[in-house]
């Protein structure tokens, strides 16, 4: 007989392309305002240092072992389940800065790249990772770039530029975002030595406030698989944890606020609200409520021309998908028009009701959950796979 955690690691290993980036379904790498993140090294030492901005306080760090071909990894990200950076057992890590326009005119016969989740458990080092991006379509470049680097030192930032991809390889300091001038003027003094405590340093002294402030900073050692996690930033000490120490113990994560105390507490499983199957797992069903097909239909329809209604979404997911798709809105463009709507789940949570649905468009479809509160209002609605 399969035990709960045997059937949870199932449902994780089997979700290789879920939850690619997409304007106002992901709400990954089309934040309002930039992270910033680097990378500080030398003959002996690589650290990846990430503040993370944005307006959701719910943040999560989790742990995906090893299977198959894939490598073993730790994400970090929010609620919804979708990495926003990790780092591999290999010593890979990635993260993104947004706020960028790069005329994207990616090779529509690609295969759609699965973000920050496919390429750390595929790849191992940044050339690894620069093929991966050549040979994948990625989404996020439309409004985003991302750092990769590797435990050799060597770095990666990979972008859109006149409408190309565009690598710029490094093998020293570096790194860029919303703190960049205050970051370039630490990695030009004494504070660019690799240390863990340098590199808070300079997260702190990058820190963003207001209403995309920064919600947690992490650094990721990639020669020892050393995590260091500050969870509320500008005050506290960090929480270090070891890579492969965290996926020996399976598939599990924690409330980033809260880790200190979850870390002495039982093992927690992934939540059954976040979606880790792909299109392949999800048939039609009967379609019970047509009328929330209907609307659901509605609201795309209103995404795709830019007229979407503040009445239809909570007051959180509203200010996150109006947002989004402002910002987004070559990479909705890039999705052609809309061809049909498939209901393919429904189930409850208390009072909330969730529906996800088989979104055909003229060149891709997704997989997508909308999730609605007792007032009929959308509180989020993720993509969670992409062909």
């Amino acid at each position: 007989m399969r035990t709960q955690k045997q059937s949870k690691m199932e449902l994780v290993r089997r979700w290789p392309r879920v939850a690619l980036v997409l304007a106002f379904c992901a709400f990954m790498c089309v934040r309002a305002e930039a992270c910033t993140i680097f990378v500080l090294t030398d003959t002996n030492r690589v650290l990846f240092c990430n503040n993370e901005d944005w307006s959701n306080p719910k943040t999560r760090i989790w742990f995906v072992p090893a299977q198959s071909t894939n490598y073993g990894c730790v994400y970090v990200g929010f609620d919804d389940g979708f990495p926003q950076g990790g780092m591999n057992t290999e010593g890979l890590a990635s993260d993104w800065v947004a706020g960028y326009d790069g005329a994207w005119q990616p090779d529509p016969s690609l295969p759609t790249s699965a973000g920050n989740r496919q390429l750390l458990e595929t790849c191992a080092t940044v050339e690894d990772a620069i093929a991966y991006f050549r040979s994948h379509r990625e989404m996020g470049f439309y409004t985003s770039r991302i750092l990769v680097a590797d435990r050799t030192g060597a770095s990666a930032i990979i972008g859109a530029k006149e409408g190309k991809l565009q690598v710029e390889r490094s093998t020293h300091c570096r790194g860029f975002g919303y703190g960049r001038q205050t970051l370039d003027r630490m990695l030009d003094a004494r504070s660019s030595e690799p240390t863990p405590a340098n590199g808070f340093s300079i997260l702190r002294a990058c820190l963003q406030k207001g209403e995309f402030a920064t919600k947690y900073s992490n650094i990721f050692d990639l020669k020892s698989g050393d995590i260091f996690l500050l969870p509320n930033p500008g005050e506290g000490d960090e929480t270090k944890m070891n890579l492969s120490v965290e996926l020996e113990k399976g598939a599990h994560y924690y409330d980033i606020p809260k880790i200190r105390e979850q870390l002495s507490e039982p093992l927690r499983l992934f939540p059954a609200n976040v979606g880790w199957a792909g299109l392949d797992d999800y048939k039609p069903i009967p379609d019970k409520e047509p009328k929330v097909t209907e609307h659901v239909r509605a609201m795309w329809q209103d995404i795709l021309i830019g007229k979407m209604h503040a009445d239809d979404y909570t007051t959180e997911a509203w200010k996150e998908a109006s947002t989004s798709v402002k910002l987004g809105g070559a990479i909705i463009k890039s999705l052609g028009g809309l061809k049909s709507l498939t209901l393919v789940d429904r189930s409850d949570e208390g009072k909330k009701r969730t529906y996800r649905y088989r979104v055909e468009f003229e060149k891709n479809t997704l997989l997508q959950r909308f999730v609605f509160d007792e007032k009929n209002k959308v509180v989020s609605c993720p993509t969670e796979d992409i062909r």
